[in-house]
């Protein structure tokens, strides 16, 4: 995939005294703060995009195909079709869905059918990212990041969109919407600080730095008391980092991309594979807002809910492209290593409202795709009241004595992908749908 170049002003590079004044403007204004976690090569772990479409989606469009069923009202032009064991909604107006079929059911497994059990917006995605409505728990991304065996630099890496963390949030490093750590690593940041730099001489700089250290470490060791050694102590790790950090400035395309009055999804997806090739990242996250990040919530004027996918869809065929190119830290392909979730916190309610618009609807659907996915499937259906059946979890076939589907099956299988046991995490016993699992 070819990628516009944005040329960044030069300062000379990432020198150990601009990160000692940066690390100290960002704690003292509470800002971006870089953990100090050491990249390995040690053997493959797997790694996780997450894309969230916000808003909600209707999965009328894609996913649930329901033209056979007079409660819902769907596009009456529009088919019924499959490729590679995934049946979907074929429409003329996205052919980038039957596209992206085309190339890459064989390695996606669409599930149907979670519900949510809110309408509210904040609460649905806290549900579905971790669980649970309740603030106090991390989410899927930022669990699995950090209990990497690997220890990466910048573990759960959010390109752009949302974040919730209680015990893991160290283990969170923000990009930044106009693409704030990518400034900082290549000293743009600093130059735009109005933090005035004078160059010295490398034995001048060597005292600096070692005194900088022995104050730290001091510090760090118990010269502050409560939140003062806290902050020491983070301060430490972040001076551990410098040399690892300088490393990375130009390696990283940390930039996001102009795609009109839109992000390019595909870019930012690409900074996620950079880190994830490097070692550098296991989970990342990017947000999808659709056709001129007007958002998938369509209240009214719903047929915009078929530009949305068309543009999301073209989007995953480049996605999935551009990571079928590139190569492991350890050498092997990073395809075999790197798992895709595509999910939104709600769905669509089945019928049309007064505006032409659908209204939230508490069950959605969630998109499989890549390393240890039973591809070629879609598990889970919907009712004659277009809500989700339960499934027998182990071969996903709907049956009466199954299991409704709720976010934390989603989570618990995501850990089990991640070889993380989920009664460590899950809180409502729910177990993974092992019919995804290859």
């Amino acid at each position: 995939m070819t990628r516009p170049s944005h040329p960044r002003p030069s300062h000379g590079g990432l020198s150990r005294r601009s990160l000692l004044q940066l690390s100290a403007l960002g704690l003292a204004s509470g800002g971006l703060f870089l953990p100090s976690r050491v990249a390995s090569a040690a053997g493959p772990e797997r790694r996780f995009l997450f894309v969230l479409a916000k808003g909600g989606w209707d999965t009328t469009f894609v996913f649930t195909p329901s033209q056979h069923n007079a409660l819902v009202s769907c596009e009456p032009d529009a088919d019924v079709a499959q490729e590679g064991g995934v049946t979907f909604v074929d429409h003329a107006s996205r052919p980038a869905v039957r596209t992206f079929f085309e190339r890459w059911a064989p390695s996606a497994a669409v599930l149907n059918g979670i519900e949510v059990r809110s309408v509210t917006h904040d609460r649905c995605q806290r549900i579905l990212m971790t669980g649970s409505a309740a603030a106090g728990h991390d989410d899927w991304a930022a669990t699995i990041a950090a209990r990497s065996t690997q220890d990466p630099l910048l573990p759960h890496l959010v390109v752009y969109g949302p974040a919730y963390t209680a015990q893991y949030t160290d283990r969170v490093v923000r990009v930044g919407s106009n693409g704030q750590l990518r400034d900082l690593l290549d000293g743009t940041a600093l130059a735009q600080s109005g933090v005035p730099t004078v160059a010295y001489p490398g034995d001048l700089d060597a005292l600096v730095d070692a005194r900088v250290r022995g104050r730290t470490a001091a510090w760090a060791a118990g010269a502050g008391r409560g939140h003062g050694a806290a902050v020491g102590q983070g301060y430490a790790r972040a001076l551990d980092t410098l040399g690892q950090m300088d490393a990375i400035a130009g390696r990283v395309s940390l930039a996001p991309e102009d795609a009109g009055c839109a992000r390019d999804l595909a870019a930012d997806a690409a900074a996620a594979f950079d880190c994830f090739a490097l070692g550098l990242s296991r989970c990342a996250l990017i947000e999808d807002d659709g056709w001129c990040s007007t958002g998938w919530d369509t209240h009214s004027g719903n047929d915009m809910q078929a530009t949305h996918y068309e543009l999301l869809f073209g989007y995953l065929t480049q996605l999935m492209d551009d990571l079928a190119t590139r190569t492991s830290v350890t050498g092997g392909a990073l395809i075999d290593e790197v798992t895709v979730v595509v999910m939104s916190e709600m769905g669509r309610h089945p019928q049309l409202n007064t505006t032409g618009g659908k209204d939230h609807w508490t069950y959605t659907s969630a998109m499989l795709l890549g390393a240890g996915v039973r591809g070629g499937q879609v598990i889970g259906q919907m009712n004659t009241d277009f809500q989700g059946l339960p499934i027998d979890l182990g071969t996903g076939e709907p049956t009466d004595a199954g299991t409704g589907l709720l976010p934390s099956h989603l989570g618990a299988t995501l850990l089990a992908l991640a070889d993380i046991d989920p009664g460590e995490v899950i809180t409502d016993g729910a177990q993974p749908i092992d019919a995804v699992i290859a």
